[in-house]
């Protein structure tokens, strides 16, 4: 085990010196007569409870009483990137960047910008060198920025969905039953433990599974429009349809109601489109949490499955849908399913407002469906599409089905 100075102890764990000597002289850390890792840890979190009002004199005292649990302070979720000897003030010399430039990338990330002084740590690096390396092939630095925050909010959503799921699931029952605090601290270090290491790497393989599909996606798009230039794209008599199905409003309700309620929702939605896909001949090929992505052999039974669905949401206490349908060829690879048509279908349904069943013109005229009739919305520009794109609205007509 490593040993620390109290002054390392302090730097790695952001807090003052006095605050590790008002530790050590409590007996919070330094067990053994040495200093390491698991004080930081446990200076950290003594350090946010003191802050909240829970000083660590009384912490300790509820310790040796037997009504919170030690074991708490040496969870693993306090684990953080260790300081390194470069400080920021050097880092952005030695990359060429302004001490600015840090401080949006901090902000973007949802933390306060560090002091020039500050050791820098890992991964901070990396960081710093994501946003020059964009920026030197011509990315405007607001919007990779925005890429920062997207990656800092989804994965704060992450971390606050397990926390819901535990304290909902695991923990109240617990508490139900007659566990006192300290025994819930416990078991949920103990439990820790076990799992973080578990959820960090099915976090990185998720990412890595979908950014494998992501990019294939768009080296086919490349593909796509090379062979189309070159009078070599073969056209497809019979397409298939692409279907996307979303939830309007979701982002919106899980901000108000929490990841408990959406996960209600997305369950519910998923029983929902599944059932109406496979009866009308669809299978779903991804999920996208507040929707999905389906595939259709014909067009005609997707627009079908789209009204079912649109008029189905409001009985299963979902919010309602907008859907986007097109029909054109698609490359099947790894059980997903890429190319244009995909993009232009996720295309529609971003154009689709609450209720609506949209469809491109491909879609229509490869329809034969008594019953549902298409009024034209005209010409819309749809985002990352070259020219207009004729767009047309499904309505079921009286007594249609």
């Amino acid at each position: 085990m490593s040993s620390f100075s109290v002054e390392e102890v302090a730097e790695q764990a952001d807090v003052d010196v006095g605050f590790v000597e008002r530790l050590i002289h409590l007996g919070a850390v330094g067990d053994g007569g040495s200093l390491g890792p698991m004080d930081v840890r446990r200076a950290r979190l003594l350090h946010a409870w003191n802050e909240a009002g829970l000083h660590p004199e009384g912490i300790l005292d509820l310790v040796r009483k037997g009504e919170l649990s030690i074991a708490w302070l040496n969870t693993p979720i306090m684990t953080r990137s260790s300081r390194l000897q470069t400080t920021f003030d050097e880092l952005c010399r030695e990359m060429g960047v302004r001490l600015a430039v840090v401080d949006r990338v901090y902000e973007a990330i949802g933390f306060a910008p560090p002091s020039p002084g500050e050791g820098i740590r890992e991964g901070d690096r990396e960081l710093i060198e994501l946003v020059t390396r964009f920026v030197g092939v011509g990315a405007e630095e607001g919007p990779t920025l925005r890429l920062l925050r997207v990656y800092a909010d989804s994965l704060r959503r992450i971390t606050q969905a397990e926390a819901e799921l535990y304290e909902a699931q695991v923990e109240e029952p617990m508490r139900r039953s007659g566990l006192n605090e300290r025994q819930l601290l416990e078991f949920s270090a103990g439990f820790g433990d076990k799992v973080i290491g578990l959820l960090e790497h099915a976090l990185t393989d998720i990412y890595f599974r979908h950014r494998e599909h992501v990019w294939i996606e768009h080296s086919i798009n490349h593909a796509e429009i090379a062979m189309e230039r070159a009078g070599l794209f073969e056209k497809v008599a019979r397409p298939p349809a692409i279907c996307f199905v979303d939830l309007t409003g979701y982002t919106r309700l899980t901000e108000e109601q929490g990841d408990e309620v959406a996960a209600r929702l997305a369950t519910s939605l998923a029983a929902l489109v599944e059932d109406t896909s496979r009866r009308r001949g669809g299978r779903p090929i991804r999920w996208l949490g507040d929707g999905g992505m389906f595939h259709f052999k014909e067009p005609g039974p997707a627009v079908l499955a789209g009204l079912d669905m649109v008029e189905a949401a409001p009985t299963a206490g979902l919010p309602p849908m907008h859907i986007g349908i097109h029909a054109g060829p698609v490359i099947f690879q790894d059980g997903d399913v890429y190319g244009r048509t995909v993009n232009l279908a996720s295309r529609i349904a971003s154009h689709a407002t609450a209720g609506q069943v949209m469809a491109s013109e491909d879609t229509v005229r490869r329809s034969q469906l008594a019953g549902v009739r298409f009024e034209s919305v005209g010409p819309v520009a749809l985002k990352g599409v070259a020219g207009p794109t004729e767009l047309y609205q499904a309505f079921r007509e009286p007594g249609g089905r």
